[in-house]
C-alpha cells in the first residue's frame, strides 16, 4: 500500500468521524499548491467564499495549519449546496521554516503562504575504500 492511498484512507475516515459528531466540512477540499523551491517553501490554498478574518494559520518549524469557518451571519438561506462553510488542513513540510519570517496574503480567494526555509545540515561525502 502506497503512502498517498494511506493518507487518502485517513481523510475519508476522519471525515466520517465529522459527520458522526456534527462536525461535517463537506467532502470537498480546496486545490492547495505546495512548491517547493531552494530557499523556500510557497503554499497555495483555494478559499472562495471566505474573507480574510474567517482564516487562521498556525505555522511550526515543520508544519502549517490552515483553518477556514465562516463567520458570517445570513438571515435567508433556502439552499446551500456548493459552499464550504468550513476547512480544515494540516499540511506538514518537506523542510523546516524560519517561522519568524513566515508571511501570508489572502487575495481573489487564493490563500499564499510564503515560508523561507532555515538553512539545513549539509551531509558530509565519505571516501569509499
Amino acid at each position: 500500500m502506497k503512502l498517498y492511498d494511506i493518507i487518502s484512507r485517513m481523510e475519508r475516515e476522519m471525515e466520517e468521524l465529522r459527520k458522526a459528531i456534527g462536525l461535517s466540512m463537506m467532502r470537498r477540499r480546496p486545490a492547495c499548491d505546495i512548491i517547493d523551491e531552494d530557499d523556500k517553501i510557497i503554499l497555495f490554498v483555494d478559499l472562495p467564499g471566505f474573507s480574510k478574518n474567517d482564516i487562521d494559520v498556525e505555522i511550526g518549524e515543520n508544519y502549517v495549519k490552515i483553518k477556514a469557518e465562516e463567520k458570517k451571519e445570513e438571515k435567508r438561506r433556502y439552499l446551500v449546496k456548493e459552499r464550504m462553510r468550513s476547512f480544515y488542513r494540516y499540511i506538514e513540510l518537506p523542510a523546516s521554516i524560519k517561522e519568524n519570517e513566515a508571511k501570508a496574503k489572502f487575495r481573489n480567494g487564493v490563500l499564499e503562504i510564503t515560508l523561507p526555509k532555515k538553512e539545513g545540515k549539509k551531509g558530509k561525502k565519505i571516501k569509499i575504500e
